[in-house]
């Protein structure tokens, strides 16, 4: 008694691989054998006959050899589904209909560009290669791994019609083939492809997941040879209170300003501006800073006349 409970022939890069999962074989007679040997036989000759008439070839020249039909249009909208991206992810869809009375193994290429007729619509380039078995006289419909181009034109919608474009070289086939072998299909690969086709800063790109953000920005300095911005030195608050005096001659009338500025000269606080003080004397001004949220670092208390000339400057240090 024969089992046989199931066959996959699948073609990958030119090649037939098969797979007959489980056969499990009883003998409940002798006699047996010799039928269930022919019977063998007569399988795996069916499948390497079948196989033989399967036919690998890329899309476009299926296209151009007329053997099978194609339609690529953005992704309809769907309230009901998780937020997906019009223009990068699984934002495609594709529908191939076989003209061929033999199987046909489709390959769709990382680093295709996919182009409408309306400019004002984003070329799209594909950024996972596709492998589509299509049997005889049918179809089939799947989704495209895509990316934007051209990131100031709008993405294409249920009712944009794309078609087979040129294919990448350089940097950016280098880039897309990349995307697809580390799977990163999301907005930080995106910022990453924008900085080869816009001209972007590899500061754009940001992902929550640091191992992917450092990855993709690595990748995209050592290929465009772009520099990332200097990060920002850590910022340390303190709180406390500072407090001292600034004694000094008036010897005819004035007016006087009071400020602290940090070290940008930016003024963190005025105590007075502009105030006048009308007859010569010996003034002494004592002056108490309460500071909470401040990032450690060098403050100065500055007093200067109407003519802005520099009367103290007493350094505040917050650590």
């Amino acid at each position: 008694m024969l089992f046989l409970q199931s066959y996959d022939a699948k073609a990958n890069k030119g090649f037939i691989k098969y797979f007959i999962h489980k056969c499990v074989i009883r003998y409940d007679q002798p006699s047996h054998s010799m039928r269930i040997r022919t019977f063998l036989q007569i399988l795996l000759f069916l499948c390497l006959s079948l196989a033989g008439y399967s036919e690998t070839l890329s899309l476009e020249d299926a296209l151009k050899k007329g053997i099978v039909s194609a339609e690529i249009s953005g992704r309809p909208y769907d309230s009901s589904r998780i937020f997906l991206s019009s223009y990068y992810g699984p934002c495609l869809n594709l529908h191939l209909k076989s003209k061929s009375h033999s199987t046909l193994s489709i390959i769709l290429e990382n680093g295709r560009f996919l182009e409408t007729a309306d400019t004002s619509e984003q070329r799209m380039i594909v950024t996972q290669q596709e492998l589509i078995s299509l049997l005889p006289d049918k179809e089939k419909k799947i989704a495209i791994y895509a990316m934007c181009t051209q990131m100031h034109d709008h993405s294409p919608g249920s009712k944009s019609r794309l078609s087979m474009g040129p294919m990448a070289s350089g940097n950016l086939l280098k880039l897309t083939r990349f995307i697809g072998h580390n799977k990163f299909q999301d907005q930080a690969a995106q910022e990453t492809i924008w900085v080869i086709t816009d001209d972007n800063s590899p500061d754009n790109i940001y992902s929550e997941n640091e191992n992917e953000l450092k990855t993709l920005q690595s990748f995209i300095t050592e290929l465009t040879g772009k520099k990332l911005a200097p990060l920002p030195q850590r910022i340390e608050y303190a709180e406390g209170i500072a407090s001292g005096e600034i004694i000094f001659e008036n010897k005819e009338k004035e007016a006087y300003t009071m400020k602290i500025l940090n070290e940008e000269g930016e003024t963190i606080v005025t105590y007075f501006e502009d105030q006048p003080i009308e007859k010569p004397t010996r003034t002494t001004l004592t002056w108490r800073f309460r500071y909470k949220g401040f990032p450690k670092g060098v403050y100065y208390v500055k007093l200067m006349n109407s003519s802005r000339q520099l009367i103290a400057n007493r350094p505040i240090i917050i650590k």
